[in-house]
């Protein structure tokens, strides 16, 4: 099978060309600690076999900070941390990307230490019920600074490259969206401006690892509003193949915002579990939550689960690009993973919830098990590791009372 060939990201070897997508864990210590839980979790999947793993987004500085107990390379006591976590995982035979994260607007105080969320501009979010402040240029060069010094670390610790996240409604997703960047200076307006504050992140964090350090990228296809606003997939064709000219090792192609009702999960959205789980919104007046309560048969009727629903964004930026794709998004069953790689529609595949439910998924496919994963797409894991870690919890709703 030509999904469990090798390929190579830069000057990196990776053993197939399955990857295990970032996702939070809610396992760190109260500073960004590595634990030995977090170890646990990256050391069992890559006892699974997938060809490459990228962490959990880890936080470069506390303005950017969004997630309950995550992982964090703000500074240098944290790096000894991730070197036995990158240990554990090369001693297991896998390979590792840090994904280095900002959250931007969709930062809240309830995990920032109580700093106020900012942004490209003061765009009101809709979801956390915030108003951001405006970056101003000095915040953004403090901020790329920050951004390309937690790379250096992540090298530093043992990481076999970094990817940078600029998808699902974060900071680089942010100066990319003309829904979010109502910049008038060099920073807004045309596609040409709105790309400067990645580029320049590129270039500070590139000359900081090294010129054969792979450096890539998480980036959204189209922003999935339901109307035609923030980032359209003719747009991000032309952003990818400007990214991938700077000089990107990888493009890992996905799509979707939580405020824009969480299309980038898809399937089932646990609306009131969530109302119990996350602080920032267990917080909210009863109206609101009511209204909120609302939203989850909408949600689920304007983006119901299918497999695959990403893969034709991947295969318009594949024919563009010379630097490998990975496209993540409901892929489930490897006789499609097969087809899609033989075919040249995408370069890797990438999943989240079936190896959060299955990480000895890319061994038994290896082994000749072909059976699609046994994930049921409920959901209940990203809505739980606001407070109980990331687990599978194989579709067991728990009762509406349990949670309202």
């Amino acid at each position: 099978m030509e999904l469990m060939t090798p390929i190579k990201i830069g000057p990196v070897e990776i053993k197939n060309r399955m990857v295990k997508s970032a996702t939070h864990e809610s396992m760190a210590g109260p500073n960004g600690e590595v634990t030995e839980e977090v170890i646990r979790f990256y050391r069992r999947l890559a006892a699974g076999g997938v060809g490459l793993i990228i962490s959990g987004n880890i936080f470069h500085d506390w303005a950017g900070h969004n997630w309950p107990l995550q992982l964090g390379l703000d500074n240098d006591g944290l790096i000894e941390g991730h070197q036995r976590l990158t240990s554990a995982v090369h001693e297991e035979g896998g390979t590792i990307f840090a994904q280095i994260n900002d959250c931007g607007r969709e930062a809240s105080a309830a995990y920032s230490r109580g700093l106020h969320p900012r942004g490209p501009s003061a765009m009101p979010h809709t979801l956390f019920f915030h108003i951001p402040r405006a970056m101003t240029k000095d915040q953004i060069r403090e901020t790329i600074a920050s951004f390309a010094a937690a790379c250096a670390r992540a090298k530093t610790a043992g990481y076999d490259g970094v990817q940078i996240h600029g998808a699902h409604g974060y900071l680089v997703n942010q100066f990319l969206s003309p829904l979010m960047n109502r910049r008038k200076d060099e920073y807004g307006g045309p596609l040409e401006n709105r790309w400067r504050f990645v580029q320049e992140l590129y270039h500070a964090v590139r000359d900081t690892v090294g010129p054969d350090y792979p450096v890539t990228i998480k980036m959204n296809a189209t922003d999935s509003y339901p109307l035609p606003l923030g980032i359209r997939p003719k747009e991000s064709v032309r952003t990818a193949k400007m990214l991938a000219d700077l000089g990107l090792d990888a493009l890992e192609v996905s799509c979707g915002c939580y405020e824009a009702g969480m299309t980038l999960i898809r399937g089932p959205l646990p609306v009131r579990l969530a109302l119990r789980t996350a602080r920032e919104l267990a917080t909210l007046p009863a109206p609101i939550k009511g209204l909120v309560w609302l939203t989850e048969p909408v949600a689920m009727r304007l983006f119901p689960f299918r497999e695959n629903y990403n893969i034709e964004y991947a295969r318009e930026i594949k024919k563009l690009v010379k630097v490998p794709v990975m496209s993540i998004g409901g892929i489930r069953d490897p006789e499609q993973m097969e087809r899609f790689i033989r075919e040249g529609w995408t370069d890797m595949v990438s999943l989240a919830r079936p190896l959060i439910c299955e990480p000895n998924f890319p061994r038994r496919i290896a082994e000749g098990d072909l059976s699609p994963s046994s994930c049921v797409n409920c959901n209940i894991c990203l809505m739980h590791i606001q407070v109980k870690g990331l687990r599978c919890y194989r579709g067991k709703m728990p009762p509406p009372e349990k949670y309202w």
